[in-house]
């Protein structure tokens, strides 16, 4: 009997210890069986990605040598197509109405110039196919019914819908889904008569200003090799400032209308959101769009004119020809002379006080003014938005979801370096606040002066109270224009000139110039003004060195001569027609 006591008294800890056994080997088996998880999916996206850009490269390189044969087949030799693409706006587009140049060429024309650039840059992910049976069903439209664009090839950013194309934001989720029908701004372009001949490159999820994504590659600058040429609209600036388009599609949620045309040399206008290119059609890779600041879509053109000529068309466009009409996110267009007519009073400023431009940024911006006044324009210097303020009311809306519809579809998807930045600031700011008021924040205070994400509005209370600060916000910015009557302001379009590829994803700062004009909803354009100078290169002895913003902006510096550098030109909410004839008085001062 003693002994049953014993063994009665022994079974809890036997039970006890039965569990821990049971318990750490299940823990054990159920780690083990994770990270085996872990290990096999790794090695299944890496080679599904892998086929995906395979596919994507050889697809494309079939694509260019059918292109090439048919142009190398022309009776037109090499000098006549080179004479065709430099020809200006203006004379290309009436040579084509008038049946003197026929679409045809002009197709063949700008195919091959948008070939030498895709040899450098890697800018163009797919050619239209049908983009030759439109032109030739243009030469056979008689003159008197030719459309305002006819013949002129077009090219598109790759997140937009071109029947028989891919639209993938350069994620592997997309890879493969293909567009039955053009987008409402593809088939407005060509209800116009122009002819969309290509895709664009854009970075992973269209999330950054560094031009890159796992299944199409890394685009480059036309202007300098090895050098960045911006995002998101990467490939449009890249084309088109190097000479291959002559008017391209683009988008813009922080900058990615601006700053591509701003690295590569060209010109563009993000417009005020409803009056924008419609987004309907349009692959996001964030899933829905963020509440408060609308994704706006716009052109980036060669030059001015093909810039306010595109612009004057969509906002002049009668009902039937507007195929953006059930949209409801945009106004009736409505192209308003009187605004454009107006002579604006000039502001300016060349630093938002939080990291100042490189040098030849800022001068930049000078020349603009100076050209400005030589031509009798009034100018007078304007505080900048309060960047601090700004990039609160940006990350807060922006970041509202902590990026959970991006990482849902990359969730089979290899990360790109583009995303590095984003992703390092969601996880910064998921920490728990202990860790962060206490370690995080002092170390990076004692960095930088850039702010980090110090809230997001993730409750309907909360993204409701900050959007009626914004809107407050922005009331008192444009009574400050009204006490000095200004309409325009000149402002830098760019922190630094192009830097190295592969920089910008993890380096953040360039956005800043840009997003104060997405958060408050005014029009902003770039115009190229000058280019980075020797005396540029020796100014930056004399650059700011306390951050380490500063010194991540002189090493990138390095090695930057003969890059374009642009003016930010930006009006009053909805008076966008002053902000195109500032770019084409820009354009005619020279």
């Amino acid at each position: 009997m003693e002994s049953d006591g014993k063994v009665a008294k022994e079974i809890p800890g036997i039970i006890t210890d039965t569990f821990k056994s049971v318990g750490i080997e299940t823990i054990s088996a159920g780690v083990l069986g994770y990270l085996t998880f872990r290990v096999f999916k790794y090695i299944y996206v890496k080679r599904k990605v892998a086929l995906l850009y395979n596919e994507n490269k050889a697809s494309m390189e079939a694509a260019s040598a059918r292109i090439q044969g048919r142009i190398k087949a022309m009776p037109e030799d090499k000098n006549r197509l080179t004479e065709i693409v430099s020809l200006p706006w203006a004379d290309l587009t009436e040579r084509l109405r008038s049946g003197s140049l026929a679409a045809t060429t002009v197709l063949r024309a700008y195919q091959a110039a948008a070939l030498d650039v895709q040899s450098k840059t890697n800018s163009v992910v797919c050619w239209v196919e049908n983009a030759e049976a439109q032109a030739k069903m243009l030469d056979s439209v008689p003159v008197k019914e030719r459309g305002p664009l006819h013949g002129v090839p077009v090219s598109v950013k790759e997140c937009y819908d071109v029947a028989g194309t891919y639209s993938t934001a350069g994620m592997a989720m997309f890879a493969r889904n293909r567009a039955e029908v053009d987008c409402p701004v593809v088939e407005m372009v060509k209800k116009l008569g122009g002819v969309p001949f290509c895709k664009t490159n854009v970075p992973q999820v269209m999330y950054s200003l560094q031009c890159s994504n796992p299944i199409y590659g890394t685009t480059t600058n036309p202007h300098g090799e090895g050098r960045e040429c911006g995002g998101s609209s990467g490939g449009e600036g890249a084309l088109v400032g190097g000479g291959g388009s002559i008017l391209g599609l683009g988008s813009d949620v922080g900058g990615s209308l601006r700053n591509p045309p701003a690295f590569c040399g060209c010109y563009s206008l993000k417009p005020t959101a409803g009056r924008h290119l419609s987004q309907l059609g349009v692959v996001a890779g964030t899933g829905a769009p963020a509440v408060g600041i609308s994704v706006v879509g716009g052109f980036i053109g060669q030059s001015a004119a093909a810039l306010e000529a595109a612009w004057r068309l969509v906002w002049g466009v009668d009902r039937e020809g507007n195929s953006q009409r059930l949209d409801t996110g945009i106004i009736p267009p409505r192209w308003d002379q009187n605004s454009y007519d107006r002579k604006p009073k000039i502001g300016f400023y060349t630093t938002d006080g939080m990291i100042d431009p490189a040098p030849g940024c800022v001068r930049a911006v000078t020349e603009a003014v100076e050209k400005l006044k030589s031509v009798g324009y009034e100018t007078v210097a304007i505080k900048s938005p309060d960047i601090h303020d700004i990039m609160f009311y940006f990350n807060g809306i922006v970041l509202a979801d902590l990026n959970s519809g991006m990482y849902k579809n990359l969730s089979y998807d290899l990360y790109d370096s583009t995303l590095n930045g984003v992703v390092a600031a969601v996880t910064v700011y998921k920490l728990p606040w202990i860790i962060k008021k206490l370690i995080v924040n002092p170390i990076l205070s004692l960095l930088t002066r850039i702010p980090p994400v110090v809230s997001v509005f993730n409750t309907s209370a909360k993204l409701s109270q900050s959007l009626s600060s914004r809107d407050e916000f922005t009331r008192n910015y444009l009574a400050e224009m009204d006490k000095l009557g200004v309409d325009i302001i000149l402002c830098p379009g760019q922190l630094l000139p192009a830097p190295p590829t592969g920089e910008l994803g993890m380096f953040v700062p360039p956005v800043a110039p840009y997003i104060p004009w997405n958060v408050m909803n005014f029009p902003a354009g770039i115009a190229p003004i000058t280019k980075w100078s020797q005396e540029d290169e020796e100014s930056m002895a004399d650059y700011p060195t306390d951050d380490f913003a500063y010194k991540m902006i002189r090493k990138y510096c390095k090695g930057a001569q003969g890059l374009p550098l642009a003016v930010q030109v930006v009006g009053r909410p909805f008076m966008d027609e002053q902000v195109l004839r500032i770019l084409s008085e820009l354009e005619r001062a020279g």
